[in-house]
């Protein structure tokens, strides 16, 4: 029986993680240079296989890396939304500030920017944007069918807890779920110490669910 989300939605680990591989792809992360495989070894879409149930599969996450994941299924957001807090939507050919703000709230160097600039109008990307005080904020979600992740949760600097971080994942959300996801992703470092991280997940209706293959460690920082 497939698992499933408080919420009855059942997901794959398979396929949750191969749309991680496509997302951490096209952010030029260090990932394996073929498309992970479904659990009976077929292709996911064009890449070769690449270890099939054994690399992949629900127990064969081996060893599993130091990322957690979070699922919720696509119900709309029930938390209130941040009041006074403007999103930005950002366009391709708009890209400075987000991609100066990605890189600064996930610790990268700058030259992490020119990646980051290149996902606004990325086929499958949403990319978002705001300020409140002087702290900015930025969040990215790619989808791929019915999966969509967070991919990028730029938002420490802001706070956690704060009305930033909040609007960016509601708004996140609500778009998700206005485009049909069935399931919705997030990925904490569970080795990194910060115990608030988790909290604004557990507000919006995520919940743990399982380790990350490890290759997962080697990509881009989800938060």
């Amino acid at each position: 029986m497939a698992p499933a989300t408080k919420g009855g939605a059942k997901f794959d680990p398979v396929a949750v993680e191969q749309v991680e591989w496509r997302a951490q792809r096209d952010l030029g992360a260090r990932v394996p240079a073929a498309e992970p495989t479904d659990a009976d070894g077929a292709r996911a879409s064009d890449g070769e296989p690449s270890g099939g149930e054994a690399a992949w599969g629900l127990g064969g996450f081996d060893p599993p890396g130091r990322w957690r994941r979070w699922l919720r299924d696509g119900h709309p957001p029930r938390f209130r939304v941040p009041g006074d807090v403007a999103i930005t939507v950002v366009e391709a050919g708009d890209t400075g500030s987000f991609a100066a703000t990605a890189a600064f709230g996930l610790h990268l160097p700058a030259r992490a920017e020119a990646g980051f600039a290149t996902l606004p109008g990325k086929p499958g990307w949403r990319c978002y944007l705001t300020s409140v005080g002087e702290s900015p904020a930025a969040l990215a979600t790619f989808a791929d069918g019915p999966i969509v992740l967070i991919a990028l949760d730029a938002t420490a600097e802001a706070g956690r807890r704060s009305p930033a971080h909040m609007a960016l994942l509601h708004r996140a959300i609500s778009d998700a779920t206005r485009g049909g996801a069935g399931v919705i992703g997030a990925r904490l470092d569970e080795e990194s110490g910060e115990r608030e991280a988790a909290a604004p997940l557990l507000l919006a209706g995520f919940e743990k669910a399982y380790r990350c293959p490890s290759w997962v460690d080697a990509g881009l920082p989800a938060s």
